[in-house]
């Protein structure tokens, strides 16, 4: 009944603020999840010069760590990146990332995997968020693998960084950290290890925050990213940031819904009087191959007990009041890059370890090829719905071939290339590249490529030469596959291709 009663109270005042009980005053600006459509797990977000800003795991994808600015929490635009590129001495995906401001600069706590060991924790400092960047090196690296930043200051000026032990059954731990010297320093402090059924012998993600004298532990626990997954989030308190820690009994105080499913991993945000939220990811219930982790905003209330409830209990919300009374307009989940500027725009992104050579010059993306014979070298945006079709208008070198293709989940690329006059559909993914029969190209010197994409992960493929009708190309081994997640340009062969739009329509 303790739990019922906690739960129900923040409920009921959200249905009031947002206008559903009788006679309550008109409804007042909502938003609606997810703030940040497409893939970005474990979201971080810290408050600098007037702004919100944040970041997000960025995987095998570069830019490294994504960085996103708002004025109000709900409405979110790519301003840059943690990494250009990968340091040297990680080697691998990087995820969980941290931002925080402290003594006039920001840094950011990352998760990174390390040449010839097990993970690290890395960091980098800058002026501002929106950099320039300066990676540090690792500032955390334990036996068996340290992940999960999650830098804290303490009311008396210490700084701590709280982080998680890899491996199942290993659990939550906190370390003194010197600004000075960007390393964690002196003893670890165990604070919470996984004990309960719905953990599944994981406690991860932690989240550390101090509320009128008590220091309220969020952490993640479960399964977050192979189907099915299990993840939720808990919370566990104590008087000191050492602990001892004790868990909430109505664990977990966040659980998936009918909207969402496996919530959790999230950063806390004190807005002060409008209170505290947690920014998160989840998926959306129809993801069964749990490909998008999209980023998540809920609301915490601290009930009279000074135990919290999220969302009022019920998991996380579609819509909700905003949080600074500004709302949210939904961004759209198509674009168009016509390559005007002299740099890409944001939002392109390739793999890590094999950047391509890729530029816009004079209104036109110039890819070079760079003898890639097998699997094409690609660029790729997030597409963060899965029926969406994409048009690229293309110039093909003899030699060389330009595509447009879908990629993902894993390493799969799926689509259609022009070269030589030809066209022809194919596939490329760890085993190699399959290529469809070649079939003659309409004539112009421009063609206009088109990929359709269905959430069933068929793809269908057309061609146009200028303003000319469509004609479709038979899509052989790029026609069936998982649903895809990102847009891709393509390039594959000797010498430069040219591309002088793209447009992605959900």
């Amino acid at each position: 009944m303790r739990t019922l009663l906690r739960r129900a109270t923040p409920l009921i005042a959200i249905l009031a603020v947002g206008g559903v009980l009788p006679g309550s005053a008109p409804a007042a600006a909502t938003y609606a999840n997810p703030v940040l459509p497409g893939d970005h797990p474990d979201p971080t977000v810290v408050r600098a010069g007037g702004a919100f800003y944040a970041s997000a795991t960025s995987a095998s994808w570069a830019p490294i760590f994504p960085v996103f600015r708002s004025t109000d929490l709900v409405r979110w635009r790519q301003v840059g990146a943690v990494l250009a590129r990968a340091p040297r001495w990680a080697d691998g995906n990087f995820w969980a990332p941290e931002l925080v401001r402290w003594s006039g600069r920001m840094l950011a706590f990352y998760s990174a995997s390390r040449v010839g060991g097990p993970p690290c924790i890395g960091v980098a400092t800058a002026p501002s968020p929106e950099g320039p960047w300066r990676d540090r090196g690792p500032a955390l690296c334990r036996p068996g693998g340290t992940i999960d930043a999650d830098p804290f200051t303490d009311a008396d000026g210490t700084r701590w960084l709280l982080f998680k032990r890899l491996g199942a059954g290993r659990g939550i731990y906190a370390m003194r950290f010197s600004e000075r010297g960007l390393r964690a320093v002196g003893r670890a402090h165990e604070l919470v290890r996984p004990t309960a059924r719905w953990e599944h012998a994981v406690t991860e993600g932690p989240a550390l925050v101090r509320r009128g004298g008590s220091y309220l532990l969020f952490y993640a626990g479960g399964h977050c990213c192979r189907p099915p997954c299990s993840y939720a989030e808990g919370v566990a308190r104590a008087s000191s940031v050492g602990g001892p820690y004790k868990k909430d009994s109505a664990n977990p105080v966040m659980a998936g819904n009918a909207a969402w499913k496996c919530p959790g991993h999230g950063t806390v945000v004190d807005l002060g009087a409008p209170g505290l939220f947690l920014l998160h990811h989840g998926y959306r219930p129809d993801d069964a191959l749990d490909r998008r982790r999209t980023g998540l905003l809920d609301r915490i209330d601290i009930g009279p007990d000074g135990w919290p409830t999220i969302a009022g209990g019920a998991g996380p919300a579609l819509a909700a009041p905003a949080p600074l009374g500004t709302a949210g307009v939904p961004p759209p989940a198509g674009f168009t890059d016509g390559f005007a500027r002299p740099v890409l725009a944001r939002g392109w992104e390739w793999p890590f370890f094999a950047p391509p050579d890729a530029h816009p010059v004079n209104g036109a993306l110039r890819f070079a090829c760079r003898g890639t014979a097998g699997r094409p070298s690609f660029l790729a945006r997030q597409v963060p719905t899965d029926a969406f079709s994409a048009v690229a208008t293309v110039a093909a070198a003899r030699g060389a071939a330009v595509g447009l293709a879908v990629h993902g989940p894993g390493r799969v690329l799926r689509g259609l290339e022009l070269r030589d006059g030809r066209l022809r559909a194919f596939r490329a993914d760890d085993r190699g590249l399959r290529a469809g029969a070649a079939v003659p190209a309409p004539p112009g010197a421009r063609l206009r490529l088109l990929v359709n994409a269905t959430p069933d992960g068929a793809v269908a493929l057309y061609a146009a030469a200028g303003g000319g009708p469509f004609v479709r190309i038979p899509a052989g081994p790029a026609s069936t596959g998982s649903p895809p997640t990102r847009v891709a340009l393509t390039c594959r062969g000797t010498g430069a291709v040219g591309v002088t739009s793209v447009r992605v329509a959900a």
